[in-house]
């Protein structure tokens, strides 16, 4: 270890848990434009949320999920069945009714948590894939370059100060 690196006790371990909502979808096969039809989202969100301590946070949610599972209120629910593998197995919003959706928003917001989140209109997305069409024909919209994008700006815009090289000074919608 180097005497820049300081000593073990001053390195500190950061916990990153990254997920997205919506989808990168904007075209169906034909190249019609799904996105904010019914059954495509409208925005495709990255979010990152920094947990100072996981481990607690864990030993929170398996506690929380424990007691709803006891709770004679939800005995009936689909979702807090185990042979289902879903809320009795691990707490996802889109799987959770309201109550629990609740229980769980009530403990996160007891937490010590910091939440950074990049969205993207997939209309606005359309008409910029539509305008590069025009001045490349080759160019291909491929759903990889959304999570592409969105990876680097949430890191660039997470640390402007300390910005990699990478992340460059360009301000455009595809880049930070």
């Amino acid at each position: 270890m180097t005497p820049d690196e300081g000593t073990p006790e001053e390195l500190s371990v950061l916990h990153y848990f990254v997920d997205e909502a919506g989808d990168p979808i904007l075209f169906d096969r034909r190249g019609r434009v799904r996105a904010g039809t019914p059954g495509c989202s409208q925005y495709f969100m990255l979010g990152n949320l920094d947990v100072e301590d996981p481990e607690e946070l864990r030993l929170r949610l398996d506690t929380l999920r424990a007691e709803l599972l006891r709770d004679p209120y939800f005995k009936g629910v689909p979702s807090m069945q185990p042979e289902n593998r879903k809320t009795a197995v691990a707490f996802h919003a889109k799987d959770d009714n309201p109550e629990v959706r609740r229980e769980v928003f009530r403990l996160l917001s007891q937490c010590e948590l910091r939440f950074y989140a990049v969205v993207r209109d997939k209309r606005a997305l359309v008409k910029s894939v539509k305008q590069r069409n025009r001045s490349d024909p080759a160019y291909r919209y491929n759903q990889n370059e959304q999570y592409d994008n969105l990876v680097s700006e949430l890191w660039c815009r997470r640390a402007p100060l300390n910005r990699p090289r990478s992340c460059g000074n360009n301000r455009s919608p595809h880049t930070c």
